[in-house]
């Protein structure tokens, strides 16, 4: 809601198990053709797509997560350095249909083997639960309109089995592998940001997101940078909140500290204004991205 090349000293991030837990995850193969999800995704639909966003209600049984007393302090600001310049060229939008209906999300470009992982949140590709995303691409850069990089379209799609058999907003994690665009993988095109898990919630974190409802309009590549502001222990793991305006259709995108990815926009409460929550990426996040680093 409102969605670099490594550098040696980020090489233990991606010190993983050679073999992920499939019974904590789902994967979906892609039966679309590159061209026919390329040629979909003209710039006007691009635009008319919807925020996926996720504003749970203020109050209710399933509700235990209160307005923070105190909020540490925060701020956003809009992009300017050139969106192909890395490592902002990590960061973009995501496309995809649900249900007749096209939406955007965010999305981070990670280091990886297979060069081709976009990490995003769960519901950004699946319905949780429900149906798989169809047309899902990913624009590296996006900004205006513009696709610098080219479309990068999936070949598949994966999400947890806690979000996709229960859309538990404590693993609302997913993770696409793309095809390549312009001749030339993902990370070659654009670099890639390290991931980390298991690590302490007491960062500074920057939430990057291309927010789409208003006051935003999707166009532009936004920041959130704040400590953690509040813990929502109605998801397991407690999901972590922060400072943030952003709106629908910065889903997805990823929680940076130096140049690794924490965590990423999940969703908000209605009465909880400029707070963003995201969940706390454990050995269960690990496996997902293990398994979308190998395909």
């Amino acid at each position: 809601m409102r969605g670099l090349i490594m550098a040696p000293a980020l090489l233990g991030c991606l010190l993983l198990p050679a073999v992920a837990d499939a019974a904590q995850l789902q994967r979906h193969a892609v039966t679309q053709s590159t061209a026919a999800v390329v040629s979909y995704w003209t710039p006007a639909r691009m635009r008319a797509a919807q925020p996926a966003d996720r504003v749970l209600a203020p109050s209710g049984a399933k509700v235990k997560a209160k307005p923070p007393k105190t909020q540490a302090a925060w701020s956003s600001f809009e992009v300017t350095t050139p969106y192909t310049d890395q490592p902002t060229s990590t960061h973009g939008k995501v496309f995809f249909t649900l249900g007749g209906v096209d939406y955007v999300c965010s999305g981070t470009a990670l280091l990886s083997a297979n060069k081709s992982v976009v990490w995003t949140a769960g519901h950004c590709v699946n319905e949780g639960p429900g149906a798989y995303a169809t047309r899902w691409a990913f624009v590296p850069g996006y900004k205006d309109g513009a696709a610098p990089f080219g479309v990068f379209a999936s070949r598949a799609l994966m999400t947890t089995s806690a979000w996709g058999s229960g859309g538990d907003f404590g693993h609302d994690e997913g993770a696409a592998v793309v095809g390549t665009a312009n001749g030339k993988a993902l990370t070659d095109a654009v670099g890639g940001r390290g991931i980390t898990f298991n690590y302490s919630r007491s960062q500074q974190f920057q939430s990057h997101g291309y927010p789409a409802a208003p006051p935003f309009n999707g166009e532009r590549h936004w920041v959130c940078d704040s400590a953690p502001a509040a813990s929502d222990s109605s998801a397991s793991p407690a999901t972590m909140g922060i400072g943030c305006d952003m709106t629908g259709g910065s889903s997805g995108g990823g929680w940076i500290v130096g140049s690794t990815l924490y965590s990423v926009n999940s969703y908000g409460y209605a009465n909880q204004p400029n707070v963003m929550y995201g969940p706390y990426m454990d050995s269960t996040a690990q496996s997902l991205y293990t398994a979308a680093a190998a395909a």
